[in-house]
């Protein structure tokens, strides 16, 4: 099990880390921000070409989507075929053979980064 990381107070940071590995620290929260949101945007246009689909099929929840041909976090690779959860309302969604509940396909988002020279309460 891995250890959970100490949490460094601002004057911790301050006083006791080098500058340089502050500002990658930075870029590096930055980077991933930028990636989160990202990702976002492609789940949101993967949601919309399932909606288009379920609209030409005339009938949420009918059409077998096939499980992402890569791996993503949430989905169990070994699934035949993936159900949206918009589906529910038209009839009884299956509940995903990964164990989880609807809805927990993705990670809970990181905190935004803390601007430069803006210290957190």
């Amino acid at each position: 099990m891995a250890k959970k990381p100490a949490s460094l107070t601002f004057r911790d940071i301050v006083l006791g880390a080098e500058a340089d590995v502050i500002r990658q620290a930075h870029e590096a929260r930055v980077k991933i921000d930028q990636l989160i949101e990202e990702r976002q945007r492609a789940y949101e246009r993967i949601a919309a070409l399932e909606t288009q689909v379920e609209d030409v099929i005339g009938e949420p929840g009918v059409y077998p989507f096939p499980p992402p041909p890569l791996p993503v976090a949430g989905f169990d690779p070994k699934a035949e075929t993936v159900q949206r959860a918009g589906a529910a309302g038209a009839k009884k969604a299956a509940a995903p053979k990964s164990g989880a509940a609807p809805g927990d396909d993705e990670p809970e988002a990181l905190p935004p980064a803390v601007p430069a020279g803006k210290p957190q309460a």
